[in-house]
């Protein structure tokens, strides 16, 4: 738990330091109010997108569903102007299975990310491939397991400001604990930043 913690926190910061830089794909307008132009990532030359949203989540553990509450970050990197890019991914939920015992999920996972970019609403679907860690206290058993998940779904980007925007979305993670597949829906809702 502590290496994935450590490693988005070090993708963070690199996304900060490439920000930083010279970016020399940003297209220069003398006033964007005087030419009409609407709120977009695209137009104004940013190919990066960070995100966190708050998350719930209603995993699947096999005779039960439990409640899962949890933070959700992303990375995008739009290609050119197109509308699609590549996105990395890590969702960490907390919640109870009982009064006694706690379940902590980390998905964790990259793939592909394509969107409307342009506009005050922005639709946009991904499909992200990964892994995943499921660590529960229980009395008997491992408390541990790391297997192969998969999470798909899409969302809205509300464009606040050309640099900000306010996202919602639902997602399906299938995981694949004890040779058994769990089907959980996540949603959240959250806050993205173009640079």
């Amino acid at each position: 738990m502590r290496k994935i913690i450590v490693i988005c926190a070090a993708l963070l910061c690199f996304a900060g330091a490439v920000a930083a830089q010279d970016n020399t794909t940003a297209t220069v307008t003398a006033d964007p109010a005087a030419t009409g132009a609407s709120h977009t990532s695209s137009d104004s030359g940013y190919p990066w997108q960070v995100g966190t949203n708050f998350t719930y989540q209603r995993f699947d553990i096999g005779n039960g569903n439990t409640n899962l509450y949890g933070i959700h970050t992303t990375v995008t990197r739009w290609l050119g102007d197109s509308w699609f890019g590549l996105e990395g991914t890590v969702t960490a939920s907390f919640g109870r299975v009982s009064p006694t015992n706690r379940e902590h999920l980390v998905f964790y996972g990259g793939g592909a990310h394509v969107g409307k970019r342009t506009g005050t609403i922005q639709p946009w679907a991904h499909f992200l491939a990964g892994g995943a860690h499921d660590r529960f206290n229980q009395g008997v058993g491992p408390s541990a397991f790391n297997t192969f998940g998969i999470m798909g779904g899409g969302g809205i980007d509300f464009q606040w400001r050309s640099h900000v925007a306010w996202r919602v979305q639902v997602d399906y993670l299938g995981t694949r604990f004890g040779s058994v597949w769990q089907k959980s829906v996540t949603t959240g809702v959250g806050i993205l930043f173009d640079f």
